[in-house]
């Protein structure tokens, strides 16, 4: 009964995920997207375009720019939570935590506006909005100090998170340590939460959680060492010591001098495509092109996990993951056309090539 019961579950995210695809963008409406010359005329195009259509208010060409991606990354936020009512026990903790990484998001623009003794008016406009949150977002939102902060945000879990860390940010007097704070007790957690399932679900979480958080721990390490030049001691302060491929060996490589090129090879082989132009650029250059790479990396994984074998819990991740990248391309275009790029450039900096 029990495995006639969860075929029937699984069933029923499958049809879930297969409606919910429907939701991405097809290729010719990319296509006419690549074609807008002016953001007047891809607000316009994206505003007659199902699901952004209801996302997106006929008057959000009057606001900001970064209005319109806080937007769309609600809309990703939204849709990543949408299969969780068909899941359970470990799957939905994972998959909910997933989903958190919008509300550490909007944490951190608390914590800097704050930090920064922002007017509060300003706080607000800094939130992606979030459906289904037990954040008291608007009462965040008229805090004055990080005391503030940590009282509102009794019964999350994100209270005694930032209660072990305030000392060091008195101390140190940078809400960078906060930030970090949340960020390895977020990838912490999530890595716990995939290594914790059994089976198929377990095979899927740690192939595609496992890829996130190696590489988000490599990219902190590199970011760490190249653009912050913080001490080795203060690298591995700062990251975690266990992933999946990356442990506390390959972190104290980085934090010592490792080119960046042997850490990829080392970690994915040949399997994020060309690495000589990593090789041929400089560390801060190569850096950004290294994150493109593993996005497109985990694009790609997405996409095959969906291909395949539909019973388990990678085709969750999967479209999860698929939204995200959308996402991430709607708003580098969206960004590309203020900033005034070329359509060649706009191309070659987004995630579905």
């Amino acid at each position: 009964m029990v495995l006639l019961t969860d075929a029937a579950r699984y069933a029923a995210i499958n049809a879930r995920i297969r409606a919910l695809l429907t939701h991405l963008l097809p290729r010719h409406i990319w296509a006419d997207l690549m074609q807008a010359t002016t953001p007047t005329a891809y607000l316009d195009l994206l505003q007659r375009t199902p699901p952004y259509a209801s996302l997106l208010p006929r008057d959000v060409s009057t606001q900001p720019p970064d209005h319109v991606e806080r937007l769309l990354w609600g809309h990703a936020a939204a849709e990543t939570r949408r299969p969780l009512v068909f899941l359970q026990g470990g799957q939905r903790d994972l998959v909910e935590w997933y989903w958190r990484r919008f509300e550490i998001h909007n944490l951190k623009a608390v914590l800097r506006a704050v930090d920064q003794g922002l007017p509060l008016n300003r706080i607000k406009e800094r939130l992606i909005p979030l459906e289904g949150s037990r954040v008291p977002w608007d009462a965040l939102a008229e805090v004055h100090s990080m005391a503030d902060i940590i009282d509102r945000l009794a019964g999350t879990p994100y209270q005694s998170i930032l209660q072990r860390a305030v000392g060091e940010y008195r101390r140190k007097g940078h809400v960078f340590v906060l930030e970090v704070a949340l960020d390895l007790a977020y990838y912490r957690r999530l890595r716990n939460l995939a290594n914790a399932l059994r089976g198929r679900d377990g095979v899927e979480a740690r192939r595609l959680i496992g890829l996130l958080v190696d590489a988000q721990n490599v990219l902190w390490a590199f970011r760490f060492r190249v653009y912050a030049h913080l001490s080795p001691e203060e690298i591995l302060n700062y990251t975690l010591h266990r992933g999946v491929r990356v442990d506390v060996t390959l972190i104290q490589k980085i934090a010592t001098g490792i080119p960046l090129v042997d850490v990829v090879r080392q970690i994915w082989g040949d399997r994020l495509g060309d690495l000589r132009p990593l090789s041929q650029v400089s560390e801060p250059r190569a850096v950004p092109m290294l994150e493109r790479m593993l996005l497109r990396y985990a694009y790609r994984l997405a996409r095959a996990t969906l291909q395949g074998y539909p019973f388990h819990l990678g085709v969750v991740l999967g479209h999860a993951y698929l939204v995200e990248a959308e996402v991430r391309d709607l708003i580098t275009l969206w960004a590309g056309l203020h900033a005034g790029w070329a359509p060649s450039r706009i191309r070659t900096a987004l995630i579905r090539q």
